[in-house]
């Protein structure tokens, strides 16, 4: 984001866009046995579907990223339309009405003729969630030949989550999510190796 007014840089003081505060990522895995010490059976059709499996699991969660409250307005004097930081108000940002995420009362246009004081990336977004999960094996024929089979799960739960909100100021939809992270996608595959 470019400075709001070039002659007073304190005021762009301010967290990363990328700044996530907390972020937990846990990942977790688990082979089935392969053979009498590995705690699978050793012959029959059971160990033979059994046996070598991998399954896996990730688990990412964590606090929203930094979000800026604008308005878009015309720069005095220049024939430029740009997105400019509104005025605070001393409100609460989350004491939203129901139905928003963000309380529209908390910020007020400027005057048309000074800048506004809202700092910079000061709305924290939506937390974030997603669980992910794979189970693979790889089937030996030979000493030489072998396939791989993957199956993958993105957003295993399909739980909607939105990574930001709409912070432009004067719009219907301020304080509502402006979109959603992507919904479960799987995918298989079978590689074979030679």
């Amino acid at each position: 984001m470019t400075a709001q007014y070039w002659l007073d840089l304190d005021a762009e003081r301010a967290r990363s866009k990328f700044d996530q505060r907390h972020r937990l990522v846990f990942e977790s895995q688990y082979t089935s046995g392969m053979g009498l010490r590995g705690g699978a059976l050793t012959k029959g059709w059971l160990a033979t579907m059994l046996k070598e499996w991998t399954l896996g699991g990730q688990i990412v969660t964590g606090t929203g990223l930094p979000l800026s409250p604008v308005i878009l307005r015309a720069i005095p004097s220049t024939g430029v339309t740009s997105s400019l930081r509104p005025d605070v108000t001393g409100a609460d940002v989350y004491s939203a009405p129901a139905g928003l995420s963000l309380n529209p009362a908390a910020f007020r246009i400027p005057a048309s003729d000074r800048w506004g004081n809202t700092g910079r990336n000061i709305i924290t977004g939506p937390a974030q969630f997603s669980l992910n999960g794979a189970l693979s094996r790889a089937f030996r024929f030979s000493d030489r030949v072998s396939y791989d089979v993957r199956l993958e799960a993105l957003n295993l739960l399909n739980t909607v989550t939105f990574p930001s909100w709409n912070t432009i100021l004067g719009n219907v939809q301020f304080g509502l999510p402006s979109s959603a992270n992507p919904m479960r996608n799987m995918q298989a595959a079978i590689r074979m190796r030679f």
